[in-house]
């Protein structure tokens, strides 16, 4: 095989590599959208519930973002120090549990809870849930000058959070 047909080979192995990754990355995203019973928890949708009767946020709102933030784990860590179901990070949101007498991120009530007190926050700094979410997900500098514009993280929160609440006949 000359050196033009070992590159081209390599290329074409480079390329098929990249589309089987890609490939597998969408059907991931989407599993929250084709397989929506996978994306239910119990232990999840018993304290959302509990915790959306002290905040004004839908139930499956928090439900689906934990799905994508830490696919119902309640004692995933990130490589960044996110802790527990909503990816809370100790670093930023010590002066919030501090408030709400929380000390463990592992533990999924408390989790839960300073992530909805959080996500609270930013509905009521942005006025409106997608870009609450997109703030959650990404920080204030996402948000600001995105107006009529949501990405991607907030509406597959957003259409989860639909599918659910068809699901839970909401």
């Amino acid at each position: 095989m000359n050196l033009k047909s070992k590159r081209t080979t390599h290329i074409l192995s480079f390329a098929a590599l990249i589309l089987a990754c890609s490939t597998a990355a969408v059907k991931a995203t989407e599993k929250g959208y084709n397989f929506i019973s996978d994306t239910e928890d119990q232990e999840v949708i018993k304290i959302t519930e509990e915790i959306s009767k002290q905040y004004p946020i839908c139930p499956e709102i928090l439900q689906a973002l934990i799905f994508y933030e830490s696919s119902n784990r309640r004692t995933a860590v990130s490589q960044w120090g996110d802790v527990g179901y909503m990816q809370v990070n100790p670093k930023w949101q010590h002066e919030r549990m501090e408030k709400l007498g929380i000390s463990d991120l592992t533990d999924g009530y408390s989790n839960i809870l300073v992530g909805t007190d959080l996500l609270m926050d930013l509905c009521k700094e942005y006025g409106e849930i997608s870009y609450a979410l997109m703030a959650y997900n990404k920080g204030s500098e996402l948000v600001s000058g995105s107006e009529n514009y949501i990405n991607d993280y907030a509406q597959r929160i957003l259409d989860l959070s639909e599918k659910l609440e068809r699901k839970h006949r909401k």
